[in-house]
């Protein structure tokens, strides 16, 4: 098996050591292609203005071939598929995030949006997070615990071969964990917030906050949700696509019928 494993928190993150390690435990040839530096938040942002470097790292984690791309999550998987591997990979990974993409939050995600750009190129994609945001996180055990679960998921039945999840992990000891849930995107109406400040030179400038999102998420109850799933302490698997087309609007074929420009 060939599997490719990039993120969003850069090159240097522990996330992304400890699903290397957790994709070496399966077993095949390993290829990370992740970010020089931190680009989280970037969702499916791609670089077309300038040249996008890529360079190859020493072998320090086993004989894993590790590159640093200068752009974003997605134009690692586009690199890789592209021009870097000779070979399409039959798995990509991406994480393990240091934060949790939940609900709207997959829409700016640069980590889920890395597994989709691996889907729209064919291939079975996993997005990891840790749904955590201390600075301090103990990283041990999930590379166990991520391998476990990617056996479980080539393993299942799919009804096409470019599957797509997004995985979070609840922020718990191991022993803790209730299990695993299969769960919807939450979805809640974004409460995103700014709050106003002004700089040292007079300028106004704005702050953003997330207090409203973690508000509405402890009203959330229905266990199927994902944000539910992880207050719970389970770990939450959302099955994905990326076919945003809505054709359930017969009203607006009526209404554009006669149209005429």
């Amino acid at each position: 098996m060939r599997i490719l494993i990039t993120n969003d928190d850069g090159m240097n993150a522990p996330g992304l050591v400890a699903l290397e390690q957790a994709a070496q435990r399966i077993g095949g040839d390993v290829y990370v292609v992740a970010p020089e530096r931190e680009q989280s938040a970037k969702s499916h942002a791609i670089t077309i203005r300038h040249p996008v470097f890529a360079h190859r790292l020493p072998l320090t984690h086993g004989e894993v071939m590790r590159i640093a791309v200068s752009g974003t999550p997605c134009d690692c998987v586009r690199l890789a598929m592209i021009k870097l591997l000779k070979i399409k990979p039959d798995l990509v990974l991406s994480g393990i995030n240091h934060g949790g993409n939940l609900g709207w939050n997959v829409f700016h995600s640069g980590t889920v949006s890395a597994a989709a750009e691996g889907h729209a190129f064919g291939v079975p994609s996993i997005a990891f997070s840790l749904a955590s945001w201390n600075s301090e996180v103990d990283w041990g055990g999930l590379d166990v615990l991520a391998a476990k679960l990617i056996k479980r998921l080539i393993a299942a039945k799919h009804s096409r071969p470019d599957w797509l999840y997004n995985v979070n992990l609840p922020p718990c000891p191991m022993n803790e964990i209730s299990g695993v849930r299969l769960t919807r995107q939450n979805p809640m109406v974004k409460g995103d917030n700014f709050i106003e400040r002004e700089a040292p030179d007079g300028r106004s400038y704005f702050w953003p906050v997330w207090d409203d999102v973690m508000a509405e998420r402890e009203r959330q109850t229905d266990p199927e949700i994902d944000t539910v799933a992880i207050r719970e302490k389970f770990i939450s698997v959302t099955p994905m696509r990326y076919e945003v087309s809505n054709m359930d609007e017969p009203g607006v074929e009526a209404g554009l019928k006669d149209f005429e420009p």
